[in-house]
């Protein structure tokens, strides 16, 4: 009976893994062995060679997050690796990034177990350099369980519809916490991320390390097994794009425990990388926590500058983030910029009636910027489940009072919330996506246009109807509204008998938007 027992076990175990449409993607990549065919100098451990369409190219970048050279004339490159992971190249522009499985494959792993002197060939195909080309950024997927999943589920049609009809060369860009605390889960992920049309570049967030490691290298094992190296580089068109690991994590007093910061090895990399971008290229970093913050300017990475003392005399520097939910752009230099991104699961993955915010009132989505040459020519938020030109909302007073908090309870519906305080006289107006180079305008009962030049801080009203305290509908009552949200405007009506505000806001790429609200005296 108990050999029965085994055999049945045995065969529903089977029968469960070859059911599973994503087993594939809970491997590890391939394992990444060439034959043994260079010669080898003393005392390197780590040889390949680069082709392209099957001839050797000099002069591509190859590193190991330590080490950095270039393959010589015959395409070759020698090394001499200690404890690291990967060996991986800088994919030059004109070839095309390496997939496998749908997902970015320019690594290669190292495991010297048996061997003392490895070969890792890189094969890649020629493309012609892409004059122009589109980033689409997702911000903190970050799936923790079989409910985010089934969520991402729904959402990730909706991002390759939305997607699809951008044209020309697309690269996505992943910016941490892919999981959420669940390092098993990376093979669910790589499943959903690689339904979209376009590769996506990973980036490491706080949530993805293991909270039962204790030190920063052992908490990204499970994260550099299923993704790769937690920084590397990459060449598109005129700009050089670099994924950097910004959490340096102890976890010695548990999962919070950790710091903005880029470690002092990952900054050596990064400066000998960099030799060999000329200053006329631009560069893309892309990042989980914030360089900067325009809401919270005394909160950032420890080590900000040396990073920016790297990049600072690059045409054009653009920096991607996550980590806050929220949206907001920060202006570092005149050539250097951080577009901070709203999230792809809003605030935690609450949902309310079909609709998912973050913390500052906008619609969870993500980033898409567009690039012509060394410059940004464009770049705009989208909303997963919302219309294309969904970038304002305006509350008339009763509303707007939410800002103020509301009375705390347990509620079974967002709109059973009352106010703390009401006022009975301001619209207030979010701009999701706003900075300094938009304009806003308002028009009261169809009169003149009159421009708000003062943008203010207040928490958005539906984010305090939806996250506030703890609530029967929310699957994490840990999200709360964002209180230093600084694209919000104020307009006090002229008339106490107004009936209909409307709101015109304007991108820097001549975009309008507009939204409206009517009296609720």
């Amino acid at each position: 009976m108990k050999k029965i027992i085994k055999y049945v076990s045995l065969l529903l175990v089977t029968i469960c893994m070859a059911s599973c449409n994503d087993a594939k993607f809970a491997e590890p990549l391939s394992t990444d062995n060439d034959e043994l065919t260079i010669q080898h100098n003393t005392g390197m451990n780590v040889v390949g060679r680069v082709t392209v369409d099957g001839v050797p190219r000099q002069g591509v970048v190859v590193s190991d997050g330590v080490n950095v050279i270039t393959t010589d004339e015959k395409g070759e490159y020698q090394m001499r690796s200690k404890n690291r992971d990967y060996v991986f190249i800088s994919v030059p522009a004109d070839c095309e990034l390496p997939t496998e499985q749908g997902l970015p494959k320019f690594f290669k792993k190292l495991n010297f177990t048996n061997s003392h002197v490895l070969q890792r060939n890189f094969e890649l195909k020629s493309k012609p350099i892409d004059s122009k080309f589109t980033i689409v950024a997702l911000a903190d997927v970050q799936v923790g369980d079989n409910v985010d999943l089934s969520m991402l589920d729904t959402i990730m049609p909706k991002i390759k519809a939305q997607t699809d009809s951008i044209q020309g060369t697309v690269i996505g860009m992943s910016m941490g916490d892919i999981s959420w605390n669940n390092t098993g889960i990376y093979g669910q992920y790589k499943a959903q991320v690689s339904r979209l049309s376009f590769p996506t570049l990973n980036i490491i967030g706080n949530h993805d390390h293991n909270e039962k490691t204790h030190d920063d290298i052992n908490s990204d094992k499970e994260y550099r097994d299923a993704l790769g190296p937690t920084y590397y580089s990459y060449n598109i068109g005129q700009w050089h794009i670099i994924a950097i690991d910004d959490v340096l994590y102890s976890g010695v007093r548990g999962r919070n425990d950790y710091e903005g910061e880029i470690t002092r090895a990952q900054l050596a990399w990064l400066k000998k990388d960099l030799e060999y971008v000329s200053k006329d290229k631009s560069i893309i970093i892309g990042l989980h926590i914030p360089t900067s913050r325009r809401n919270n300017p005394n909160n950032h990475i420890t080590n900000r500058q040396d990073l920016y003392n790297l990049i600072k005399d690059y045409h054009r520097v653009i920096i991607l983030s996550g980590h806050t939910h929220n949206n907001f752009t920060t202006d570092i230099a005149p050539n250097m910029r951080e577009y901070t991104l709203g999230a792809v699961m809003g605030a935690y993955w609450n949902t309310y009636g079909g609709l998912g915010i973050c913390n500052d009132g906008s619609p969870r989505g993500y980033g898409v910027f567009s690039f012509d040459g060394n410059e940004l020519s464009d770049s705009y938020y989208r909303g997963e489940e919302t219309p294309r030109d969904y970038q304002v909302k305006a509350y008339a007073p009763k509303e707007a009072s939410m800002r103020y908090g509301r009375i705390e309870g347990i509620l079974q519906t967002p709109y059973l919330a009352i106010p703390t305080h009401f006022d009975n006289s301001s619209v207030l107006i979010n701009v999701f996506n706003w900075h300094t180079d938009w304009t806003v305008q308002v028009q009261e009962d169809n009169g003149q246009w009159q421009l708000l030049t003062n943008s203010s801080v207040a928490r958005d009203p539906l984010a305090v109807r939806f996250l506030q305290y703890r609530n029967g509908w929310e699957k994490r009552p840990s999200a709360d509204p964002e209180d230093r949200n600084d694209h919000m405007f104020f307009y006090n009506p002229t008339s106490s008998n107004w009936q209909t505000i409307n709101v015109k806001a304007t991108d820097p790429w001549g975009r309008i938007y507009t939204a409206s609200t009517h009296s609720d005296r």
